[in-house]
C-alpha cells in the first residue's frame, strides 16, 4: 500500500487544501469526482453514505521534510542532528497512514482525511477560488486504487489489522495498570484526599440511590444555596474560605453568569422559588459554582419535587474529580440531601478501577463517548510517546472496523 507521494509532501498539500476545501478548480474537481466514483465499490459504513478506506504514504527523505538551511536560519534547529531528530519525531514510522472518508449530503460531496475536511464538491458548480489541487487528488486516486485492489484480492483488512499503528486505533487501559506504568501520576492524583475520605466516599456510594436522595429540604433560599457552596469551597481550601461570606465566595469562584441569583433576598424562600421557576430566565450559568471549561467545571444544581428540595452535584473531569468528591463529602457530612452524578464511576476512578479511553492521534481526548458507545468512561488520552510499548501491551484494543466491498 505504497504510493509515489511522500507523507511530508502529502501533509503540506492536505493542509493547504483543507484551509479552503470548497476551492478546487475544474480539473481537481473532475479528479475528486472520479475518486468518489471509485469509492462506490466500497460498502457504506455510516450516515450520509459514509465510506472509509485506509491509505498510506511513505515517510520519504529528509529533503521531503524540509530545507535544513532554512530551518537553521530561522532558528527552528541549531544543528543537522536536531533537524534529523525533528524529522523523525514528526514521521517516526516508515510510512504514514491516513483514514480517507467520503460522505454526501444533498448535492454536496465531502472528502475527509484523518477527520479533516479536505475537499467539498458540488457537482455542476464551479469551484469558489479555482485553486489547483490536482497533484493531491491524483495521489488520492492512486492510493485508493491500491487499497481497493487489495480489498478485492482479499488482503486489505488483514494488512490493516497487522500494520495500522496503535496511535491510529481505539483502546482502553485500566487506570490501575496505567498507574503501574506512571506511578507519579497516582501520587499526584491522590495527594489532596486521605485514605479515610476515600473509604467514606465508597461507603456513601454504596448507599446512594439511583435517581435522587431519600431525604429533602423543606425549602431553598439563595442564602442556603450560597452556604452549600461555601462547604465545598472550604473542603477544597479555596482562598478566602473562612474569611469571606458565602455569597462573596460564590461571587469569587462561580462562573459569574448568575441570571439574577445574586440579586435575590438571601432569606426568602418565596423569592428563590419564584426565580427558580421563572421560565423567562435562561442563558446563564448560575449553577456552575466552580468555574472552568466546558468539561472542567463543577456544578451544583438545586432540584425540587412535591416532597421538597435536594442538590445534584456534577464534576466528572479527571482533573477536578477529587475536588468534586471532597465537595460531595462536605455536603453529605452536613446532612444535606445531595446526589452525585457519575458517582460510581468517580469511585472507580479514585481507586484505579475505571478505564481510560485511548483515542487516535488527531482526536482531542474530550467528549469521546461516541467512540465507546457500549461503555461509560470519564477520561480519555492519546497514546503516550513515553513507555509506548508498555502501554500497548497493557491496553485492550478494540477490533478495527472491517471494510467490505459493496454488495458483500
Amino acid at each position: 500500500m505504497t504510493n509515489p507521494l511522500s507523507a511530508p509532501q502529502a501533509d503540506t498539500m492536505i493542509h493547504r487544501a483543507a484551509s479552503v476545501p470548497a476551492s478546487p478548480d475544474d480539473n481537481t474537481k473532475e479528479l475528486i469526482l472520479a475518486l468518489l466514483q471509485k469509492l462506490q465499490a466500497i460498502a457504506v459504513c455510516g450516515e450520509d453514505e459514509r465510506r472509509e478506506l485506509w491509505i498510506t504514504a511513505r515517510r520519504g527523505s529528509i529533503e521531503d521534510f524540509g530545507d535544513y538551511e532554512d530551518a537553521l536560519a530561522v532558528g527552528d534547529v541549531e544543528s543537522w542532528k536536531e533537524f534529523r531528530e525533528l524529522w523523525l519525531s514528526e514521521y517516526p514510522e516508515p510510512q504514514k497512514w491516513y483514514l480517507l472518508a467520503a460522505q454526501s449530503y444533498e448535492d454536496t460531496r465531502y472528502i475527509f482525511l484523518d477527520g479533516e475536511l479536505t475537499f467539498q464538491i458540488q457537482p455542476g458548480q464551479p469551484g469558489e477560488y479555482y485553486l489547483d489541487w490536482s497533484e493531491l487528488a491524483r495521489w488520492l486516486l492512486s492510493a485508493v486504487d491500491e487499497s481497493i485492489n487489495a480489498l478485492k484480492a482479499g488482503t486489505y483488512n488483514a494488512h490493516v489489522n497487522a500494520y495500522l499503528p496503535y496511535r491510529k486505533r481505539v483502546g482502553k487501559i485500566l487506570r490501575e495498570n496505567y498507574w503501574d506504568i506512571f506511578a507519579g501520576e497516582k501520587e499526584a492524583y491522590l495527594q489532596d484526599i486521605t485514605p479515610n475520605e476515600i473509604k467514606r466516599f465508597a461507603e456513601l456510594m454504596d448507599g446512594q440511590l439511583a435517581s435522587s436522595p431519600a431525604s429533602r429540604l423543606p425549602e431553598m433560599t439563595a442564602g442556603l444555596f450560597f452556604d452549600c457552596c461555601r462547604l465545598g469551597y472550604e473542603a477544597n481550601c479555596y482562598k478566602g474560605a473562612g474569611d469571606l461570606t458565602p455569597r462573596e465566595l460564590y461571587r469569587a469562584y462561580a462562573d459569574g453568569r448568575h441570571d439574577g441569583l445574586l440579586d435575590l433576598d438571601e432569606q426568602s424562600a418565596e423569592a428563590f422559588d419564584a426565580w427558580f421557576h421563572d421560565k423567562t430566565i435562561y442563558g446563564g450559568h448560575p449553577w456552575e459554582v466552580c468555574r472552568g471549561g466546558n468539561s472542567t467545571h463543577i456544578s451544583l444544581y438545586p432540584a425540587c419535587d412535591e416532597r421538597g428540595w435536594w442538590l445534584s452535584l456534577a464534576g466528572s473531569s479527571h482533573g477536578r474529580s477529587v475536588e468534586t468528591i471532597k465537595f460531595y463529602l462536605a455536603l453529605s457530612e452536613h446532612g444535606l440531601p445531595v446526589q452525585l452524578r457519575d458517582g460510581r464511576e468517580l469511585e472507580a476512578m479514585l481507586n484505579g478501577r475505571d478505564y481510560i479511553g485511548i483515542v487516535p492521534e488527531g482526536v482531542i481526548p474530550h467528549y469521546c463517548d461516541y467512540l465507546f458507545s457500549d461503555e461509560k468512561m470519564l477520561s480519555y488520552m492519546n497514546l503516550s510517546w513515553e513507555n509506548t510499548g508498555t502501554i500497548v501491551k497493557a491496553a485492550f484494543w478494540y477490533p478495527l472496523k472491517e471494510v467490505r466491498l459493496a454488495g458483500d
